[in-house]
C-alpha cells in the first residue's frame, strides 16, 4: 500500500490533474519570463550598438561631426585666400592670376562638395543608430520580469537621452549646409567687386578687359567644376567596381557614365570663354570618359561568367569578415554577410541573372554598412 501511494497509483484523479495544471501554468509563466528577458537583453544590445555608433567605435558620429566642423573652418578660411588674391596684392601677370583663381575656386567647390557628402554620411549613420534604438519606449515593464522594473526604466531613460543626443548632434552638418552654399554663392559675387576696387586703385591690368575675363571665368567655373567633379567621381567608382570584379555594378555604372558623359560634353560645348580654361576642361572631360570606358571594358571583355565574378568579388572581401565583425554582439550587417559568405560557386552558378545581381549588390551594401557605419 505504501509503495502504491508513493507511486501515485491510488492518488485521487482531481489531485493529479491539479498538479499537472500547476506544472503547465508554471512552465507557461517561465517561458513568458524567458521570452521577456530575451527581448530586453536584445534591446540592451541594440542600445549598446547605437551608443557605440555615437561615441566609442572607430568613425563614430561624434568624431565625424567634430571633423566636419574643423573642415568647415578650413573651407571658410579658403575664401579668405580667394579674397586676398582678388585684391590684386601680388605683382603677377594676369594669366598667372587667372590660373591661381581657377585653382582656388576649384578647391572651394570640391571642399563644399566633400562637406555635403560628409554631412549625408553622418545623417546615414545617425539613421542607423536610431533604427537600432527603435521608437521611443513607453517605459512599461512586462509583468513576468517586474522585479527588474527599475533597471528597465533606467534603460528607457538612457535610450531616450541617447536618441536625443544622436538626433541633435547629427543634425548639425545637415542644418548648416544651406548657409555654406549661400556663403559660396555670395563670395563668388564679391570677387568681381574686389577686383574692380583693386584695379581702380592700382590699374595693374586693363580694367574693362580684366573685369570681363573674371566674369567669364566665374560663369564658366560654375559649370566646369560640377561637371568635372561628377565625371571624376564616376570614373573613380568605375575603377573601383572593375578592380573588385563587381560586374553588375560595372554594367550599371557604364550606362549611367555614358549618359553623364553625353550631358557633360553638351554643357561644356556651350561655353566659349575663357578659351584656354574651357579647352582644358573639355580635354579633361574627354580623358575621364575614355578612362571610364576603359575600366569597364577591361572587366567585361574577359568573357568570364558572371557567377564566377560574383563569387570572386565576395571571396576577396570575406577573408576580412572575422576581423571586421569581431564583437560579442555583431551588427545585423555582419550576420547577413555571413549568410552570403557561405554561398558556394555551384550555388551561384545555379542562380539566374536577377538573383546574382541581388547577391552582388546585397554583399556590397552590407559590407559597406559593416565597415563604414
Amino acid at each position: 500500500m505504501v509503495s502504491l501511494l508513493l507511486t501515485g497509483s491510488l492518488a485521487a484523479p482531481g489531485l493529479a490533474a491539479a498538479a499537472g495544471d500547476d506544472l503547465a501554468v508554471r512552465e507557461d509563466k517561465a517561458l513568458r519570463a524567458y521570452a521577456a528577458a530575451t527581448d530586453q537583453s536584445q534591446r540592451h544590445g541594440r542600445y549598446r550598438q547605437a551608443r557605440a555608433l555615437l561615441l566609442t567605435q572607430e568613425g563614430n558620429i561624434t568624431t565625424r561631426v567634430e571633423a566636419w566642423e574643423k573642415a568647415t573652418q578650413q573651407w571658410v578660411l579658403g575664401w579668405y585666400k580667394v579674397m586676398a588674391l582678388a585684391d590684386l596684392q601680388k605683382d603677377i601677370p594676369y594669366t598667372q592670376f587667372e590660373a591661381e583663381l581657377q585653382q582656388l575656386l576649384r578647391v572651394q567647390h570640391d571642399g563644399l562638395l566633400q562637406l555635403s557628402n560628409d554631412a549625408k554620411s553622418v545623417k546615414a549613420s545617425a539613421d542607423m543608430a536610431l533604427e537600432l534604438l527603435g521608437p521611443a519606449n513607453p517605459g512599461t515593464t512586462p509583468a513576468e520580469i517586474g522585479e527588474y522594473a527599475s533597471v528597465l526604466q533606467a534603460l528607457t531613460q538612457r535610450e531616450n537621452e541617447l536618441r536625443t543626443a544622436i538626433t541633435q548632434l547629427s543634425a548639425i552638418p545637415t542644418s548648416r549646409m544651406a548657409r555654406l552654399e549661400t556663403l559660396a554663392q555670395t563670395s563668388r559675387q564679391i570677387i568681381l567687386t574686389r577686383v574692380r576696387v583693386a584695379l581702380l586703385k592700382n590699374a595693374r591690368y586693363p580694367l574693362e578687359q580684366t573685369l570681363a575675363s573674371v566674369q567669364a571665368l566665374l560663369t564658366a567655373e560654375q559649370v566646369v567644376d560640377p561637371v568635372l567633379a561628377a565625371l571624376t567621381r564616376a570614373e573613380n567608382d568605375m575603377n573601383r567596381f572593375a578592380l573588385n570584379l563587381q560586374v553588375y555594378h560595372v554594367e550599371e555604372a557604364l550606362a549611367q557614365g555614358r549618359t553623364l558623359c553625353t550631358s557633360s560634353q553638351a554643357k561644356l560645348a556651350a561655353l566659349t570663354s575663357p578659351a584656354a580654361y574651357v579647352a582644358q576642361a573639355r580635354s579633361r572631360a574627354t580623358q575621364l570618359c575614355s578612362a571610364l570606358e576603359a575600366h569597364a571594358s577591361g572587366l567585361l571583355s574577359y568573357g568570364i561568367p558572371k557567377a564566377d565574378l560574383v563569387y570572386e568579388s565576395i571571396a576577396v572581401e570575406k577573408a576580412s569578415l572575422r576581423t571586421i565583425c569581431k564583437s560579442a554582439q555583431p551588427p545585423v550587417a555582419c550576420e547577413k554577410l555571413a549568410i552570403l559568405a557561405a554561398l558556394t560557386l555551384p550555388d551561384l552558378q545555379s542562380m539566374n541573372d536577377a538573383k546574382l545581381r541581388f547577391v552582388e549588390y546585397g554583399w556590397s551594401e552590407l559590407f559597406k554598412a559593416a565597415t563604414h557605419p
